[in-house]
């Protein structure tokens, strides 16, 4: 499938992509398109305005819509869930951010866009990123 979402992704968007093709789509391939522009045809949009898929302001991130949407029971996923929410929702004031591991993760995502050529440079990057921090929540999770 196509998916689309807004350029320049960042923590909740890059968390997003990884999902997608680690537990939605295999196959996915994305495009990044303005929010103004057309949603490409076929495409299943992301964190744009019309999108189905989208953040819900103060309730919701992407993350977490994709996650009830497509019913993914992982106690990791769930875990990076509330991680990627705690940095959402208390990016603006870090002082409220509960998580010892929220701060950390999520700047390295932010930043990924910083060091990359491309929008897609920076997804690739975000599931090395992504699939490295699973696999230590995951290893943590067993002791």
């Amino acid at each position: 499938m196509l998916w689309a979402t807004r350029h320049k992704p960042h923590v909740d968007r890059c968390a997003s992509a990884w999902l997608i093709m680690r537990f939605i789509d295999k196959e996915a391939a994305f495009e990044f398109i303005t929010k103004e522009a057309e949603m490409p045809k076929g495409a299943i949009g992301f964190t744009l305005p019309n999108a189905e898929i989208k953040p819900i302001a103060g309730e919701k991130t992407t993350f977490d819509v994709l996650v009830e949407k497509y019913h993914i029971k992982d106690p990791i996923v769930e875990k990076i869930k509330d991680i990627i929410r705690d940095y959402e929702f208390n990016e603006e004031n870090p002082e409220r951010i509960s998580l010892k591991e929220t701060l950390g993760a999520c700047y390295i995502l932010k930043g990924l866009e910083k060091t990359s050529q491309t929008d897609h440079e920076t997804i690739s990057k975000a599931l090395a990123v992504m699939d490295a921090f699973y696999a230590t929540l995951k290893e943590l999770n067993r002791r």
